[in-house]
């Protein structure tokens, strides 16, 4: 094996959404930022269009540290005169939106391709399309990266874990005690995967 490099990111915002089950009328919010969130965000700033190859990230593990857990929120929208699927009229529809409020989190992205992480830090620091906290109306309160902001060597228990006291740590791991389906492998159809991940309190390295 190779050195392992982490990259360590900063998503923070007045509001977040993080969907990982939503269907229909309802949209969800994980916790936590997702995996395809935070991909699609990697994307957004490298310009890489939804239909676009996304398996080179298919080599990253990622991490979360919730630095400041988010209060969870609930938005109901009205749609007025929606056609019904059978076309037989139309319909008031009222939709369940989920967000975070005033929530803090430290993402952290570990690779042994110390090249491909400089390259998203680079597109982070300076982005093709507007960055956003899982949907288009929540920006980001402060840049994800500062300008020395760079991969360092070390793993994501070694970045995420020591001298963050009692802090929730999520973090990929092969044997997590639960699965998320938001490992994406194209955005354009909507195609996801199961992600095993398990969660961890900062304090040291186990």
């Amino acid at each position: 094996m190779g050195e392992i490099y982490t990259l360590l990111l900063r998503l923070e915002g007045p509001m977040q959404s993080w969907g990982y089950r939503s269907r229909f009328d309802y949209r969800d919010t994980a916790l936590e930022p997702t995996r395809s969130g935070v991909i699609g965000l990697v994307c957004a700033a490298m310009g890489i269009a939804r239909g676009e190859d996304i398996s080179r990230f298919d080599a990253i593990r990622m991490g979360v540290r919730v630095d400041k857990e988010g209060r969870p929120e609930r938005d109901y929208h009205t749609a007025l005169d929606v056609i019904k699927a059978d076309g037989s009229g139309t319909d008031t529809v009222v939709s369940y939106r989920n967000y975070l409020a005033d929530a803090s989190f430290t993402v952290g992205l570990q690779s042994e391709n110390k090249d491909l992480l400089e390259e998203i830090a680079g597109w982070l620091r300076c982005p093709t399309w507007t960055l956003f906290l899982g949907r288009k109306a929540f920006p980001l309160a402060v840049p994800p990266l500062g300008p020395d902001d760079c991969p360092k060597a070390g793993t994501l228990e070694e970045h995420l874990l020591s001298g963050h006291s009692n802090k929730r740590i999520v973090l990929e791991t092969p044997d997590g005690e639960r699965t998320q389906h938001d490992w994406p492998l194209c955005f354009r159809e909507r195609r996801f995967k199961p992600r095993s991940i398990h969660t961890r309190f900062g304090g040291g390295i186990a």
